[in-house]
């Protein structure tokens, strides 16, 4: 009964527990001395530890609802990959991985789950290493300015950091023109 309701809930949920920790986020900012004992170097723990637990969550929530729904739905947990899926050449070399008995519940899962939680690590780090590297040599940043980022990088999530970046900077030139 709860799991249907946390399954049916899900995406509120985690919007409602993202939310809270943007609220300890601003507080941080806003008032340290309010959350001295919270470094930037836990929240960015925090934030990594959520979206890790968000995927292996709906995995495990994925493999719950497909094993025990229908004789259908069991079989696609218990189907290996067929080898007419399209894959990119690129990404050719993982076919193997997908060929025993969980192999399209695990195709599955990685492309609408875990494949965008590794392109938000990857794009909110590559971003963070520039602002960091920018930061060393030309300053300008407030203190821990690239950490915080990272953080509401890690927060948005991918694809929706592709809006946040490109409006931070729209933003960024508004303040500094008016």
């Amino acid at each position: 009964m709860i799991l249907n309701f946390i399954f049916s809930h899900l995406n509120t949920i985690a919007l409602g527990v993202w939310v809270a920790f943007l609220v300890v986020i601003a507080i941080r900012f806003f008032r340290p001395a309010w959350l001295r004992n919270i470094s930037y170097s836990k929240l960015i723990l925090i934030a990594i530890g959520l979206n890790i637990f968000y995927g292996l969550f709906v995995s495990w929530g994925q493999y719950h609802v497909w094993a025990s729904a229908n004789d259908f739905t069991r079989s696609l947990v218990n189907l290996p990959l067929p080898k007419e899926v399209p894959m990119s050449y690129l990404f050719e070399w993982t076919r193997p991985l997908f060929q025993n008995h969980l192999g399209y519940f695990l195709y599955y899962i990685l492309g609408r789950v875990w494949l965008n939680i590794f392109v938000s690590f990857l794009i909110s780090g590559a971003v963070y290493l520039l602002f960091r590297v920018w930061n060393s040599y030309r300053g300008g940043f407030i203190e821990k300015g690239p950490e915080l980022l990272l953080i509401l990088m890690l927060i948005s999530g991918f694809p929706d950091i592709m809006i946040l970046i490109p409006l931070g900077f729209i933003f960024a030139i508004l303040l500094f023109t008016f």
